[in-house]
């Protein structure tokens, strides 16, 4: 891929991204909710140490510890997206990459919505990562409403493209 179409499907990038985020991090946090809860249930004891103990005050504040990683995932998420803008507005491209980027664009708003379906479905489902999937409030909200989020990143990241190519003189010349 040229450096000139770079800017053109990281919105694409983006969405497939903030997905396989809050998988990555739900199953994570999942694991070690499992592990933690199967550690503190094993009923050994002996005179010199006690198993349920020692796994409290270790994989317990471990456990406390990633329940941290609901907000990260929105950090991550929020960045990529401010990243994506940044990188738009200091992407120098004739303005007439307008069209392609616009076509990207409503390509991302309908795949958005297929993986926003998806995801709801997963939520609404018996599945045990569901239930873990729910902590992630402010990421689920995110993926949810994702085609918006698709379209206003993408309109956004298009009017910067275009603002930054008309204070390009290569293309004032041109007369565009």
């Amino acid at each position: 891929m040229n450096k000139k179409s770079q800017g053109s499907l990281s919105i694409i990038v983006w969405m497939v991204s903030a997905v396989i985020i809050i998988f990555f991090l739900a199953g994570f946090l999942y694991f070690s909710h499992t592990l933690t809860i199967t550690l503190n249930n094993i009923n050994m004891q002996t005179n010199l140490f006690n198993f349920s103990d020692i796994s409290q005050k270790t994989m317990g504040q471990v456990d406390a510890g990633m329940n941290s990683l609901t907000w990260i995932s929105f950090i991550l998420i929020v960045t990529l997206a401010f990243s994506i803008l940044i990188e738009n507005f200091y992407i120098r491209e004739h303005p007439v990459m307008f069209f392609v980027h616009a076509i990207i664009v409503i390509v991302g708003i309908v795949g958005a919505i297929y993986v926003s379906n998806f995801y709801v479905g997963l939520l609404n489902s018996s599945n045990p990562l569901a239930s873990t999937l729910m902590q992630f409030t402010a990421s689920d909200y995110i993926v949810i409403y994702l085609p918006y989020w698709v379209a206003v990143i993408g309109i956004a990241g298009i009017v910067l493209l275009v603002i930054n190519a008309n204070r390009d003189p290569e293309f004032r010349r041109i007369g565009v």
